[in-house]
C-alpha cells in the first residue's frame, strides 16, 4: 500500500490516521540510513516528517517516555500563575490611571468652585431678571 499525493492527502478529510505496511516503512527507512533528508522524503512520500521519526524510533527498539499527569498538571500550573500576575499588574495599572483622573476631576472642580467665588453677584438672577429692578 503506497501513499496517496500531496494533493489527494490535502483533499482528504482529516480521519484516522493512515496505516502503512512494513515493506513501506522499511523502505523509507533504507533511504533515511542512506542520507536521504528526512524532511524531504516525508514531502516525497507524502508522510509527516514525524511519523518517519516514530518508524525510526520502533525499528530501534525506543519507545517514548510520556510525561507524568504531576508534570503536565506543573505546566498549567505555572502557566495560570502568569496569567494571573499578568492580570494582577493590569488591575494594579488601572487602579493608578482612575486615581489620577478622579485627582484631576476634584481640581477640575475645586477650581470652577473658586472662579465662582471669585467673580462676585452676576448682575441677573437665575430666572433672566435683572437683581435689584423691579419689573412693572
Amino acid at each position: 500500500m503506497y501513499p496517496e499525493s500531496q494533493q489527494d492527502r490535502q483533499k482528504r478529510k482529516r480521519g484516522r490516521p493512515r496505516k502503512y505496511d512494513e515493506e513501506f516503512r522499511r523502505a523509507a527507512l533504507e533511504r533515511v540510513k542512506a542520507g536521504q533528508d528526512v524532511v524531504t522524503l516525508a514531502r516525497e512520500l507524502g508522510v509527516n516528517h514525524t511519523q518517519i521519526y516514530r518508524w525510526r524510533n520502533e525499528a530501534l527498539g525506543r519507545h517514548p517516555v510520556p510525561r507524568p499527569d504531576s508534570q503536565l498538571q506543573e505546566k498549567g500550573d505555572e502557566r495560570q500563575r502568569r496569567r494571573i500576575a499578568d492580570l494582577e499588574r493590569l488591575v494594579a495599572r488601572q487602579a493608578l490611571e482612575l486615581d489620577f483622573f478622579k485627582g484631576a476631576l476634584l481640581r477640575i472642580e475645586g477650581n470652577r468652585r473658586k472662579q465662582g467665588q471669585n467673580s462676585g453677584k452676576p448682575s441677573t438672577s437665575k430666572s433672566g431678571t435683572l437683581t435689584g429692578s423691579k419689573v412693572d
